[in-house]
């Protein structure tokens, strides 16, 4: 299903595909710090009908998804020929997500084009510019505030041009179309990381999230891990270090190991991004002699995928880039054939570890067969 160009290429989700917009700083609102609160181990009594509850959340997200962002057949004819461009975002993700996006639109008959963007302020705004003078029928992007571009998606509005984007705390509207990978959407990402960590430990496990508060698009997934355990898990005791920026790429493995090492009861690790906090993360544990932690993240990279093939991680949530991808070019073709967009779009989740992983060279689908469904509701299957 996916083309040899996509091995190799990437990095990771909502934060790798938010790396862009860690150059912009705009998402640094929330700020960050060293460390962080946390909460439940209100009791040494292990909940076993929050255990089977947890059990039954982790089943459903084992199971491998079947259902598409989207579902409704686009029951008039797509017009062909459309300009659809692709603002980057400078990072091995959007690499990806371009590889994707112009997979479908090559189905559907339309150009594609891409436009290099480091994500700086400047380059964004330069990027946006450029679609004014080309002018095509569609444009997506990813993770960038549109407050660095307001002027310039209000001309591309008055001009007719549709925009969507993934990745983003801007809702739609005005002039942005439509938004997928919304931060209510990673809610059941942090509830699927708890219910691993519950169910694993027998209710019992005490765990380190690992966030980056400095990006808000992160902080749903914060409350879905919190709100599971105090739920379902009252003698699990879970912690909550924040990494802060300037840590990214330098020290956060020395962090994570500087924090168990004075936390001697938490065996889990719980990764709010798999690729900017998880990389070198096994050996660090192991040359520490912390041979008993386990891991469970979230937007796997292909590094990831093979700790967890090699048995070095235990378990990650997917991102699903091809349905994401694939959701905004079926956003775009909706608009283009006259009808109105669907009220809601499924972001579906699934849980991986060594038993179902697919394979750990390239980043797949979470739904199998997303590309013959798509296919479908378009009608040029």
């Amino acid at each position: 299903m996916q083309t040899s160009t996509t091995k190799a290429l990437r990095r990771r989700r909502m934060f790798t595909t938010a790396v862009s917009t860690l150059a912009l700083a705009a998402l640094a609102a929330c700020g960050a710090s060293n460390g962080g609160t946390g909460g439940g181990g209100t009791t040494d009594k292990v909940d076993s009908s929050g255990i089977e509850k947890a059990q039954a959340l982790y089943d459903s997200y084992i199971e491998r998804p079947t259902q598409i962002p989207n579902k409704t057949p686009i029951d008039k004819p797509i017009p062909g020929g459309k300009k659809v461009t692709f603002i980057s975002c400078g990072t091995p993700t959007c690499n990806l997500e371009a590889d994707i996006i112009e997979r479908a639109t090559e189905k559907l008959d339309w150009s594609f084009s891409v436009i290099a963007n480091d994500g700086t302020p400047e380059k964004t705004k330069a990027a946006w510019q450029q679609i004014l003078r080309e002018k095509p029928d569609g444009v997506i992007y990813s993770a960038t505030p549109r407050a660095g571009f307001e002027p310039e998606l209000q001309e591309a509005k008055d001009l007719g041009i549709h925009v969507t984007a993934c990745c983003t705390t801007d809702p739609p509207g005005n002039g942005l179309d439509f938004v997928i990978g919304q931060p209510h959407h990673s809610k059941p990402v942090g509830q699927a990381m708890a219910a691993w960590v519950i169910t694993n430990s027998k209710g019992s496990g005490n765990s380190v999230y690992v966030d980056i508060s400095a990006f808000p698009i992160l902080g749903e997934l914060y409350k879905g891990y919190s709100g599971l355990m105090d739920d379902m898990c009252a003698a699990c005791r879970y912690d909550r270090l924040d990494i802060p920026i300037t840590a990214l790429g330098k020290d956060v493995t020395e962090r994570i190991v500087g924090f168990l090492r004075s936390h001697p009861d938490t065996k889990y690790v719980a990764l709010s991004v798999d690729g900017a906090l998880g990389v070198g993360l096994p050996a660090a544990l192991k040359a520490a002699g912390l041979n008993d932690i386990k891991i469970v993240g979230e937007g796997p990279d292909t590094t990831t995928l093979q700790y967890i093939s090699s048995g070095q991680q235990e378990a990650t949530v997917m991102f699903p880039y091809w349905e994401e991808m694939f959701s905004q070019v079926d956003a775009l073709a909706r608009m283009f054939s006259g009808l109105t967009l669907e009220e809601e779009t499924f972001v579906p989740t699934w849980i991986v570890t060594k038993d179902n992983l697919p394979t750990d060279e390239e980043i797949f689908p979470v739904v199998e067969d997303m590309e013959e469904q798509y296919y479908k509701l378009w009608g040029v299957a």
